[in-house]
């Protein structure tokens, strides 16, 4: 559990939540010299990523919620000095076939050639492997090219589209951002089992369908293959709580001031933010309030 040192009434910016983004916020703004509050619920930063001890009497941390890392830029790592350690996972998928249970479908990123006999073990068309290869080869035309904006000034769609052109990803941009993700899925590939492998991507963790019209499956599927433009997913050494531990570390350092356990009950106009600590009312004001917490949630603290 984190100290909790006493509130202070006016800071420059409060941040309201201190799960990972809200401690990377945190640190960048103490680190640029402004005082900094940051107010979390529960007992411990992290939010969804933190670590815990899921077996008494062994003397081991498993990530809780969040376990892997990928859109998380070096570019922060280095910015904010945070000493983490992460492994490449090598394995991306291993995908049992519904019409035949003794095989399965192993993609093996550190072996290509066992990955193509996988793809023929299961019965996929001849031919299957190099399109599955080829299309995630164009998708990565458009995430190379977008993934050093997720550190810039948000790009306008029209910028956004001059750039995947300038790099050869025309066909990815319209793939991948103008329409259902599913339509390009069906056309590439032939095997219905690769293709719920790769669809995957687009729809786990949604109440999407691969051809919404919404595109909200395509949100899904760019945010799995836009990690550090390859879609590498990484394992942090000590789970999650050590990349948020780090952030901590860092806002602190910093001299940003983080109370846990501080509730958070409404957010006023002018920068006002009411919360309860230590079992007493306090009120805190600041400039800028960023939100680190669900839009619902946000929305509720407004209207109070």
């Amino acid at each position: 559990m984190s100290s909790n040192p006493m509130s202070i009434s006016a800071f420059d910016a409060i941040i309201v939540g201190g799960g990972h983004n809200g401690l990377a916020a945190a640190a960048y703004l103490a680190k640029a010299g402004r005082d900094v509050l940051v107010l979390e619920k529960l007992e411990h930063p992290g939010g969804a990523a933190v670590s815990a001890h899921a077996f008494n009497g062994v003397d081991a941390r498993l990530s809780r919620y969040s376990y892997l890392v990928s859109l998380l830029p070096q570019q922060i790592i280095d910015d904010l000095g945070l000493r983490i350690t992460l492994a490449r996972r090598r394995y991306s998928s291993y995908t049992p076939d519904p019409a035949d249970g003794s095989r399965a479908l192993l993609v093996d990123n550190g072996d290509e050639a066992a990955t193509a006999a996988s793809f023929a073990a299961v019965g996929a068309p001849d031919g299957e492997f190099g399109a599955f290869t080829a299309f995630y080869a164009a998708c990565r035309q458009l995430t190379e090219a977008l993934w050093p904006t997720m550190t810039a000034p948000l790009l306008a769609r029209s910028d956004a589209r001059a750039l995947a052109a300038r790099a050869g990803a025309d066909a990815a941009w319209e793939a991948m951002i103008e329409h259902p993700i599913g339509q390009a899925i069906s056309r590439e590939l032939g095997s219905d089992l690769v293709r719920g492998v790769v669809l995957t991507d687009a729809l786990i963790g949604t109440f999407a369908r691969a051809d919404d019209e919404d595109l909200q499956q395509n949100i899904c599927f760019l945010y799995h293959l836009i990690g550090g433009g390859t879609g590498d997913w990484d394992v942090p050494v000590g789970g999650m709580g050590a990349v948020s531990g780090e952030l901590e570390r860092a806002a602190r350092d910093a001299g940003a001031t983080i109370l846990t356990s501080a509730d958070v009950t409404a957010v006023r106009p002018g920068g006002t933010v009411d919360y309860r600590h230590g079992g007493q009312d306090h009120s805190s004001s600041a400039r800028w309030v960023l939100s680190n917490v669900a839009p619902v949630v946000l929305d509720r603290l407004r209207s109070r």
